[in-house]
């Protein structure tokens, strides 16, 4: 039987928790409920004033599944607290693109495999150029197969090392970004339509679209297990979503994040209007 757990805390007493206290200097990781977790970086400098690219690197046990930032019909995303040294500032995770996870008789969007969430490290003005820092994450998340367990992991990278920025993580950043929402272009329309049970959201790319997912970024507003029905047409693609059951008032748009292809990812927010 599966457990489903959709909105977690971590209180110490509940949390199967597996931590590992990165010591040392360099890029530090380590495996804790199927998963090995690292902070990796895009380059091994950091410059005063700028912005660098930083992130968690999940590489996930064959089977397991962590969680997108809606997480679907079970689960939770995983939240970083970075603790980094006076004047660095973390942003916010860079979302990739997630997968629908068939689980039973439930849909989660998540990742398996080796997925990276990107953040944007803030450097201050008067840091020392190849001054080391270490930035340190604590990383809370949910794990699942046939069960749902909630983990927790402490990893930690200095910045310069000689296991920061080389070619394997810049491909790693390089294959996030790819797979990461862009904004929707100047152009492209995007509208949808009520009827019954069901929203059409229709999209106008200037060419026939033969592929298409729509995942929403707010919780219960589309039936997450029901099949999405695509039409392309001359000028884009329509996909019919079914509503969920758990929707009980109108919503004025559908928000959320289409995937047209590899590197065809796009931030979309539809208005909702009643068919008549």
């Amino acid at each position: 039987m599966r457990v489903c757990l959709r909105r977690l805390s971590f209180p110490v007493a509940t949390l199967l928790l597996v931590l590992a206290v990165a010591k040392g200097g360099a890029a530090q990781s380590f495996t804790a409920s199927h998963a090995k977790v690292s902070v990796v970086a895009e380059s091994n400098s950091l410059q005063a004033g700028q912005s660098a690219w930083v992130g968690v690197l999940f590489d996930i046990e064959k089977g397991w599944h962590i969680y997108w930032v809606n997480p679907g019909d079970a689960g939770e995303a995983p939240k970083i607290q970075w603790h980094l040294p006076a004047g660095f500032q973390a942003g916010e995770i860079r979302w990739p693109a997630p997968e629908r996870l068939p689980a039973s008789t439930v849909i989660d969007y998540g990742y398996e495999g080796k997925v990276l969430l990107p953040v944007s490290l803030r450097v201050p003005a008067g840091y020392a150029a190849a001054n080391p820092v270490t930035l340190t994450a604590d990383v809370r998340y949910v794990i699942c197969r046939d069960v749902c367990i909630p983990a927790a992991a402490l990893a930690k990278l200095s910045i310069p090392s000689a296991n920061a920025g080389d070619a394997a993580d810049r491909q790693l950043f390089h294959a996030a970004f790819d797979n990461a929402p862009k904004v929707w272009p100047a152009g492209w329309k995007a509208q949808a339509s009520e009827n019954g049970g069901s929203f059409l959201l229709s999209l106008e790319t200037g060419t026939s679209e033969s592929k298409a997912v729509f995942f929403p970024l707010e919780q219960d507003q589309i039936d997450n297990d029901a099949m999405q029905g695509l039409t392309p047409t001359t000028r884009g693609v329509q996909i019919k979503l079914k509503k969920s059951d758990q929707l009980k008032q109108p919503i004025a748009a559908l928000k959320g994040v289409v995937v047209l292809g590899p590197g065809r990812v796009f931030e979309v927010a539809a208005p909702v209007s009643a068919r008549k």
